[in-house]
């Protein structure tokens, strides 16, 4: 393939990468289930206060959140940013029609564990984890000296 070629060839897979994304891809939400919890922000705009409150939260609880494998996955726009899903499928599948904002925490198991219409913030997303089932048993495990789960 000729030089010139290869950059416009990598980059059209690349764009096409989100669009190929299934259940079973680490990359799509439900793909998430058994290796992240997810804040998952539905938004009518990137630049609404309710979401750029989120942003905040997770970014002040940045640590923590990475002790407890907890990303944020933000719907606005027609697009997803923070995993590889279609924005239509994610509404469908958890019943948030645009333009309606609403924040949810997903479990590693995949299931709600918080459903709000606001941001959710860091004391209330520690403690929703911090009760789950596979949280107790990381912290169980590293206390054992079998893993990791601080703070």
């Amino acid at each position: 393939m000729p030089r010139f070629l290869f950059p416009a060839a990598l980059s059209l897979f690349l764009a096409a990468a989100p669009a190929l994304a299934t259940d079973s891809d680490l990359r799509s939400v439900a793909g998430m289930a058994q290796h992240n919890r997810v804040v998952l922000v539905f938004s009518p705009t990137l630049r609404d206060p309710r979401l750029q409150t989120q942003r905040q939260i997770m970014a002040r609880f940045a640590a923590g959140a990475a002790a407890r494998d907890l990303i944020l996955v933000q719907v606005s726009e027609g697009r997803v940013i923070g995993a590889h899903d279609n924005h239509p499928k994610l509404r469908r599948r958890f019943d948030t029609p645009a333009p309606r904002y609403r924040t949810l925490l997903l479990g590693k198991d995949g299931k709600v564990a918080i459903d709000a219409a606001g941001p959710i913030d860091e004391p209330h997303l520690k403690a929703a984890i911090d009760a789950m089932p596979m949280r107790r048993e990381e912290v169980r495990r590293a206390k054992a000296g079998e893993g990791r789960a601080e703070d």
